[in-house]
């Protein structure tokens, strides 16, 4: 008959027993089974079984309680853990994944290092043909601005250009403007167009001052061409030689149709002229001294 069976009717009552699982502390048994109450042994010790309960070699301990009956049966085995002893287990698990992680990252570095150092194909670019560049034939067209016609001329044509200009402009005309520019390139035979004007004339003092003179008898009342003249060289005038006076008269640029209708209206402002009387007036060699074309134009502008 087996020494670890027990009656069920022989269940020891409630109270504090050894902790089968502690033999240092003591549990609470209902009467039915264990509960989760635990405390500090006592200073009584706690029941043992019988004499020639246990056999050594057998792995499992019987608990008996004090009515003699087997209480339960617990096989040896780990002891229960502490809270810290449980902390350095879990410390000890997290520094063996870190270490293995490590490991892992340090081979893939390897093998990223070994990629990096292994020898890249040299990819081989088609070598362009050259191409061959034209030849240069443009050449720079020269500066003229501000010379003669004629100088510009030479030194146009002497490029290997053309000169071209409006009709008229003399050679000693100035020239203002050129297309091309120069300095800018274009290619030989290209025709360089001018435009020019015509010199400023040099006047001697004594024309210089016959003009000047000129220009205020016309700004002060109508006069004809050879009134002016007259007016000019007279003793009682100006008294500029009559060459001077003619130059003066012919250079000053006036509009001797206008001058007529101007003296035509003096006469009418001074007294009441006829149609007849305001011609002979205006042709007189005492008068006016206008052209008959000069007198009917001017009658015609006052209203006869």
């Amino acid at each position: 008959m087996s020494d670890n069976v027990t009656p069920s009717s022989s269940l020891p009552p409630a109270g504090w027993y050894p902790d089968p699982q502690n033999s240092s502390a003591q549990r609470y048994w209902d009467g039915a089974r264990w509960t989760e109450q635990v405390t500090a042994a006592s200073g009584s010790p706690a029941p043992t079984a019988p004499h020639g309960s246990a056999r050594p070699s057998q792995r499992t301990s019987t608990t008996m309680m004090p009515t003699g009956a087997v209480l339960a049966t617990a096989k040896p085995g780990l002891r229960a853990l502490r809270w810290w002893q449980w902390a350095l287990i879990a410390l000890g698990v997290l520094l063996l994944v870190a270490a293995i992680g490590g490991a892992i990252s340090s081979g893939s570095d390897a093998d990223d290092l070994a990629g990096a150092d292994a020898p890249v194909a040299a990819v081989s670019t088609p070598t362009a043909e050259p191409v061959e560049e034209e030849p240069d034939t443009t050449v720079a067209v020269p500066e003229v601005g501000g010379k003669t016609i004629g100088e510009a001329r030479a030194l146009i044509e002497g490029a290997g250009f053309t000169l071209t200009a409006d009709a008229g402009v003399g050679e000693d005309w100035i020239i203002t403007s050129q297309g091309p520019t120069g300095g800018l390139k274009a290619e030989l035979g290209t025709a360089v167009s001018v435009t020019a004007e015509a010199p400023k004339p040099v006047y001697s003092l004594e024309q210089q001052n016959a003009l000047s003179q000129a220009q205020s008898y016309l700004d002060l009342t109508g006069f004809s061409r050879q009134g002016l003249i007259d007016q000019m060289s007279s003793e009682y005038g100006s008294g500029y030689p009559v060459d001077v006076a003619t130059w003066a008269a012919d250079t000053v640029g006036a509009d001797w149709n206008a001058e007529a209708v101007e003296s035509a209206q003096s006469y009418l402002n001074l007294t009441s002229f006829s149609r007849q009387g305001l011609f002979d007036q205006l042709t007189s060699a005492y008068g006016g001294q206008f052209t008959a074309d000069e007198a009917n134009h001017a009658l015609a502008a006052v209203g006869y």
